[in-house]
């Protein structure tokens, strides 16, 4: 696969910025949902911020859409896995926004990065360890004179190469810039359902399920329960809004997360698909 290039990403970024970002470089799994279908999608990270993060997929994403994300932060022993929405592209690089990400997801990124700026912070900068090697260094006093040219010639190059880089880093932080001033967006466009479906009926048609990750605040309180969502489906079968009805509120961000990737057979009435509401209930049981 073509990893592409990691856009540069300077100390002094990251120390001053209201929103650091920090190279991330590990692999990561995608899943997009086109069509029903999930396209499940191999990639890695290249940066990372508390909103958002910088991938590298195995294949072409779309702008708009959205898309699962899971990734593995190093020093940290479980993965973080977030629903985010695509924002920007810049060559083969992807700038994706979280949208909606658990409590004790959200505070293993927090801790990550902060951790990472801590340790940036404690990191002699750059040019001062090259002024120690510089000041090591003995000064060549006899140079060939052929050897100006090819000085000149290796300069140029470098001088290209650090503008071509340049243009490249200022395209890439346009689009983090983007990323990070937009608000959370509407995900889907909100239907009105034309008729209510009880759920035996709607369980039977479900073609695609996600099941939904157990808060560890909840397991460690030992809670469990069956949360109730009420559920609007599209004439497409695609979960366009939930709303919590009962259950257990430690476990209500869970099951919306969830339910919301769900798939439906689509409900016709006369031959033609239309937009229902029905209700689904999304079970949490602890293993001894």
């Amino acid at each position: 696969m073509n990893t592409g290039v990691s856009p540069a990403f300077s100390k002094g970024t990251a120390s001053t910025r209201s929103v650091p970002r920090y190279k991330l470089t590990v692999p990561l799994a995608l899943t997009v949902l086109r069509s029903g279908i999930p396209n499940h999608i191999p990639g890695r990270a290249v940066e990372i911020g508390e909103g958002g993060i910088g991938v590298v997929p195995a294949s072409q994403l779309l702008v708009g859409e959205s898309v699962r994300v899971e990734f593995l932060v190093p020093h940290m022993n479980l993965p973080v896995r977030a629903t985010a929405v695509v924002r920007y592209q810049h060559e083969r690089c992807f700038g994706l926004q979280f949208l909606r990400m658990p409590a004790e997801q959200q505070s293993t990124v927090h801790y990550w990065t902060r951790r990472q700026g801590e340790l940036l912070l404690a990191t002699p900068a750059d040019d001062d360890l090259e002024a120690a090697e510089e000041a090591q260094l003995q000064p060549d006093l006899e140079v060939p004179k052929h050897r100006f040219g090819i000085r000149r010639i290796v300069a140029f190059t470098i001088s290209m190469t650090l503008i071509a880089a340049v243009l490249g880093w200022w395209h890439w932080q346009q689009g983090w810039a983007e990323l990070e001033a937009h608000l959370p967006a509407k995900e889907t466009v909100a239907v009105q359902p034309q008729l209510k479906v009880p759920p035996d009926t709607m369980a039977q048609r479900i073609v695609y399920r996600v099941i939904p990750e157990y808060p560890e605040l909840a397991r460690q309180a030992g809670v469990q329960g069956t949360v109730v969502l009420d559920t609007v489906v599209n004439a497409n079968g695609a979960v366009t809004q939930t709303k919590f009805v009962s259950g257990p509120d430690a476990l209500s961000r869970a099951a919306m997360d969830a339910v919301r990737w769900w798939r439906f057979e689509p409900y016709s009435v006369n031959g033609q698909p239309t937009n229902i509401e029905t209700t689904v209930a999304v079970n949490f049981r602890l293993v001894n």
